[in-house]
């Protein structure tokens, strides 16, 4: 893993079984450092499990990503294109707001100049002879504002700055990856955590009556209930703990945005030009609320 600002958040936040735990105010009481720091961490990180449990993860609006130009006269010319990411919101795999206010864009020539064949070749398609790359964001920490400090360590500096600020910010990337072999089917609530089985787990006799009754009588409603039945037993086998590794803080955090394809018979020398490049923006989770689904329901 990289070494980033950002880790100490990444880690704080993948820690979902941890209890919170917020300041106890009481006059007189000499409060510190450390207080103010879990005061923050306690509201930051309520909002965040809040969104990771109760809404999820996806898109919520925008982050199209497209290439510029589109088109050209032929696919034989290289040209200049590049990579844009259109202004959003979304919440990515560790349940953090993602706020994008403009766009962004990469060049995609410098961009493949500078990766190594070892890493071209996580994503390359031999058979087919394509490249995959996928398009992800995160949030990310941004330090700023930085302001002097008293040295805390002896000779550390005659002049130490720290920063007086985090910004939320963002990490867009693209990363070459094969695609999937086949279509996830099963539901997929939380962004690191396994996805929910297709099958019932065991039920006693009086459970599996409950289920019965409601298969003829109200079809809509059983299918609901399989649904809680199964998420009752979704978190059996790790608990409120997420899947992610400590070398995998990153990845776990990482929301899809789209895949591009590119038409590449020599991964040493790939020709850059629109007519051999696809986008694929509709293979990301997206997010629905409450009002997308009552506008959706008056259309039925």
């Amino acid at each position: 893993m990289s070494d980033l600002d950002d880790l100490p958040t990444l880690e704080q936040d993948n820690q979902l079984a941890e209890p919170l735990r917020r300041v106890s105010y009481e006059a007189g009481m000499m409060l510190g450092l450390e207080a103010t720091r879990d005061e923050q961490a306690y509201h930051r990180r309520r909002l965040t499990r809040h969104q990771y449990w109760l809404h999820g993860y996806g898109t919520l609006a925008g982050l199209r990503v497209s290439l510029q130009p589109d088109s050209h006269g032929n696919d034989v010319d290289e040209i200049l294109v590049r990579v844009h990411v259109s202004p959003g919101i979304a919440i990515d795999g560790l349940g953090r707001e993602v706020m994008v206010h403009e766009t962004y864009c990469i060049d995609l020539r410098q961009w493949l100049d500078a990766q190594s064949e070892a890493e071209l070749m996580e994503g390359f398609d031999g058979s087919n002879q394509h490249l995959w790359l996928k398009v992800t964001v995160r949030q990310q920490d941004c330090p700023l504002a930085r302001q002097p400090v008293l040295s805390r360590k002896l000779n550390l500096s005659t002049d130490p700055v720290q920063p007086s600020r985090t910004a939320d910010s963002l990490a867009l990337e693209l990363i070459p990856e094969l695609p999937p072999s086949g279509p996830e089917q099963r539901y997929d609530p939380w962004g690191s955590h396994t996805p929910v089985a297709d099958a019932l787990p065991p039920l006693s006799d009086l459970e599996q009556q409950t289920l019965d009754e409601l298969e003829l009588s109200n079809p809509q409603a059983h299918a609901q209930l399989s649904l809680h039945t199964r998420l009752l037993h979704a978190l059996d086998a790790s608990g409120l703990d997420t899947v992610n590794l400590a070398d995998e803080l990153e990845d776990g955090a990482r929301l899809l945005l789209a895949r591009i394809r590119i038409d590449a018979s020599d991964i040493d020398n790939i020709v850059v030009n629109p007519q051999r490049i696809q986008v694929n923006n509709l293979v990301r989770p997206f997010l629905t609320t409450a009002s997308q689904l009552a506008w959706l329901n008056r259309q039925t």
